[in-house]
C-alpha cells in the first residue's frame, strides 16, 4: 500500500500527479474548489464550491459536497477519467460511450491531492439481513410469542407474499410480516391488507389443502385472524396504529443495526 499527498499543487503539478495515478491504477482523491459540468441524457452545471473529488481505477468518478452521503454528480465504472490543462486550470474529465456522458470538473484551486495505491480483494458480507431474520423466526417462533407455530413461509396472496402464516397456542391464525428496518406506516398498511384479505375470505384464501391446515382456519376462526408486525423497532405512531386496529408489534432489537450501523425511517412515522 502506498499513499502519497501533494499539498496545494499548481495546475501543472496536479495534472502530472493525476496522470501518474491513473497510469498506475491508484485511487485519486482531490480536495479542491471547482465547478462541474455534466452532459449526457440531460445537462447540468454546478457553480464553484469546495468539494471532494474521487477517481477510481475502474473509471468511477464522484463529486462530493461538504454535506450529505451521496455524490452530487458521478460517473459509474466502465468509462475513463483523464487529467489535462485548459485555459490555465487543471481539469478532470470522466466520460463513457454507452450511454454517451461526460462529467468535467474544472479545478479552480487545488488544496490537496492524494494518491492511494489500494489493494482490496475482499467481498462485503452483510450480517443481520432480512433473510437471516426469517431463518431466525422459522427456527425460533417462540421469540415472537410462546406457543406460536409456523405453518407456512412466504405464502403467496393477491397482494404479495405474506412472510409467515402461523397459528397461536389457541389455534387462531396469525399473519406475520417481517421488516429488516424500523417499522413504518407503509408496513402497517401492508399488514392490514393481508389481515383483511384473510378475514374477508372466511376460510377461502385462508383454507389449506391439508386436513391439518384446513382445521386451523375453518369456521369462526377465519374471522379472528391476528396480525403481527415484526421489526427491530417502531415509532409510537406505528405502534398506536397497530393497537387501534387490533394488531400487534413484536420487537427484535438484535436485528436493529446492519453491518453499516444504519436503520431507516421516514419523518411521517414520528
Amino acid at each position: 500500500m502506498v499513499v502519497q499527498r501533494l499539498d496545494a499543487p499548481t495546475p501543472e503539478e496536479f495534472v502530472a500527479a493525476a496522470k501518474a495515478a491513473f497510469r498506475d491504477g491508484a485511487v485519486l482523491t482531490v480536495q479542491a474548489r471547482c465547478e462541474v459540468e455534466y452532459e449526457g441524457r440531460t445537462s447540468g452545471y454546478l457553480d464553484e464550491g469546495d468539494r471532494l473529488l474521487v477517481a477510481k481505477p475502474d473509471g468511477t468518478f464522484l463529486v462530493h459536497q461538504p454535506t450529505g452521503h451521496k455524490p452530487v454528480n458521478w460517473m459509474p465504472g466502465g468509462g475513463t477519467v483523464e487529467a489535462r490543462e485548459s485555459d490555465g486550470d487543471a481539469v478532470l474529465l470522466a466520460r463513457r460511450s454507452n450511454p454517451s456522458e461526460r462529467v468535467e470538473a474544472r479545478i479552480l484551486e487545488a488544496y490537496g491531492v492524494t494518491r492511494f495505491e489500494a489493494e482490496d480483494g475482499a467481498t462485503y458480507e452483510e450480517s443481520g439481513t432480512e433473510a437471516e431474520m426469517h431463518e431466525y423466526i422459522q427456527n425460533n417462533p417462540e421469540s415472537l410469542e410462546d406457543g406460536l407455530r409456523i405453518v407456512e413461509h412466504e405464502r403467496e396472496t393477491k397482494y404479495g407474499f405474506v412472510d409467515f402464516y402461523a397459528v397461536d397456542s389457541e389455534g387462531a391464525p396469525v399473519v406475520v410480516e417481517v421488516k429488516r428496518i424500523q417499522a413504518t406506516l407503509n408496513h402497517f398498511d401492508q399488514l392490514k391488507r393481508y389481515v383483511e384479505l384473510y378475514s374477508e375470505s372466511n376460510g377461502g384464501e385462508g383454507r389449506e389443502s391439508t386436513d391439518e391446515r384446513s382445521s386451523i382456519v375453518s369456521g369462526d376462526a377465519a374471522n379472528d385472524v391476528r396480525g403481527m408486525l415484526v421489526a427491530p423497532s417502531a415509532s409510537e405512531r406505528v405502534r398506536r396504529a397497530l393497537r387501534d386496529n387490533d394488531m400487534e408489534f413484536v420487537e427484535l432489537a438484535e436485528f436493529g443495526l446492519d453491518a453499516k450501523g444504519a436503520t431507516e425511517a421516514k419523518l411521517s412515522d414520528f
